[in-house]
């Protein structure tokens, strides 16, 4: 999968537009840059800018004499090592450099972790690894090493390895997604020349997305508005059909312009380092202003939904409706993925937190298949097939994911109160023996059950954080 989702999944297509929206705009650099965010060997940190990983097929292949025929015989997969330069800097280099020179030394196993796979279950490869120094690079150790892939299981993976696979999982099912999407766009917009109701439908298309998006991020905090103005010009701006429409330019031109506002939007969600001078329209009282994930989140699925409404309005009145329904699909699509890759930031407090959002995911999945079953039969020219295996893998990715998140989160319980009762005794029956979470118990209450005073908890049901 790709680095993060910040192109939208378009790789090369539409990278300049988007090449300026950091953190996920898209699947990962999320959750995966807070756990790994260094590489490391046998727990010893390095910089690692460059790496580089051969693997493929064990063929051979045969050749006869006096005859122009070949023939091929696959011997099965090759795992081919992974090459890394690393980089120690710090007062520390020495002594981590070491640190390092024994790791090398130590036989078996051992855990890499790398900036961009994750944990690696690996081992050293024949070639020696090499540490240098240079009286020209002072507080700086470099070195190269190989690595071989471990094909043997490890046993329990532990807490972790269950974090970043659930992760890596679902960021990649939610680019796919994007992958799709892109494909369908050039499959719609693929003849030689753009007839002017299919141009005309794109246009009017594009404008009535732009107009979504004007609408949701009208009242938006600031920060988000910032982060989106430029997409939301580029978007407004629209597409020109060419004469010749020879290649995908038009095509990925189109899938650039669905992508670009969502993109910026999921930006905001995994924002970069603070500048230590900013915009005074981000900065209040000295403190940089933030947007919650979670109201990116809503914000995603709000204009995902409203797209499927707008795609199927503007088909009702098109000369090309089922061109309308199926790059409404793609632009939907686009949104969803974006949406999946902001909702990896969200922190959740109680496992109902987690359950209601994994539930509204779900459904938006859910409602672009309905969606995509509208376009297919209304004769769009969609890759259903592939459409449908890459929607499927991305619900179960949601299901996977939120079933590792739920599983570490507390659960709340409902006490049925006879009359009304003061919520620090309610939080002190059931936290007092952990003192330390009494007030974290109490403030939940108070903000789960909407209390107008804390000394009046009930009559009725009341729903209470269970921290023990």
């Amino acid at each position: 999968m790709s680095g993060s989702l910040s192109t939208a999944g378009l790789g090369e297509i539409g990278a300049s537009t988007l090449s300026s929206l950091g953190g996920i705009a898209g699947l990962a650099s999320s959750a995966l840059g807070r756990i790994l965010t260094t590489a490391s060997f046998r727990g010893v940190t390095f910089f690692m800018p460059d790496v580089r990983e051969a693997g493929g097929r064990r063929v051979v292949r045969w050749l006869f004499p006096g005859r122009d025929i070949q023939r091929f015989q696959d011997f099965g997969a090759i795992e081919g090592p992974i090459q890394i330069t690393g980089l120690i800097i710090g007062d520390d280099y020495v002594i981590r450099a070491q640190r390092l020179r024994k790791a090398f030394l130590s036989a078996g196993p051992a855990t890499l972790v790398h900036p961009w796979y994750g944990r690696l279950r690996v081992r050293l490869a024949e070639q020696p690894p090499e540490i240098s120094f240079s009286d020209r690079e002072i507080r700086v150790a470099r070195f190269t090493a190989s690595f071989y892939r471990d094909p043997e299981t490890s046993g329990a993976p532990g807490l972790f390895a269950s974090i970043t696979d659930t992760l890596t999982n679902l960021m990649t099912q939610a680019d796919g997604l994007v992958d799709e999407g892109i494909l369908a766009c050039q499959g719609v917009l693929s003849v030689l020349a753009i007839p002017l109701a299919l141009s005309g439908a794109v246009g009017s298309l594009i404008s009535q997305i732009s107009g979504v998006w004007d609408g949701l991020l009208g009242n938006a905090p600031q920060p988000l508005q910032d982060a989106t103005a430029a997409a939301q010009v580029t978007l407004a701006n629209g597409v020109s059909p060419p004469l010749v429409n020879d290649d995908t330019s038009y095509a990925d031109a189109v899938s650039t312009a669905f992508a670009v506002v969502p993109a910026a939007i999921a930006s905001v969600a995994m924002p970069a380092q603070a500048a230590a001078i900013a915009p005074a329209s981000i900065v209040a009282n000295g403190v940089t202003l933030t947007v919650a994930p979670a109201t990116i989140v809503t914000i995603l699925l709000q204009g995902a939904s409203k797209i499927g409404t707008v795609a199927l309005n503007t088909s009702q009145t098109s000369q090309a409706p089922a061109s309308v329904l199926a790059l409404g699909v793609v632009a939907r699509m686009v949104t969803l993925a974006q949406a999946v890759a902001a909702s990896t930031s969200v922190s959740y407090v109680s496992q109902p937190d987690a359950l209601s959002v994994r539930d509204i995911l779900v459904a938006a999945v859910d409602a672009l298949g309905a969606d995509m079953g509208n376009a297919a039969a209304a004769g769009a020219p969609l890759p259903m097939s592939a459409m449908w295996g890459a929607l499927r893998d991305l619900r179960l990715a949601i299901l996977a994911d939120f079933s590792t998140t739920i599983g570490r989160l507390p659960p709340v319980i409902s006490i049925a109160t006879t009359r009304p009762m003061s919520a620090w005794t309610l939080a002190y029956a059931l936290a007092g023996d952990t003192p330390a979470n009494v007030q974290t118990t109490f403030d939940d209450m108070v903000a789960r059950n909407n209390l107008i005073h804390p000394a009046f908890a009930g009559p009725g049901a009341v729903q209470i954080l269970d921290l023990s």
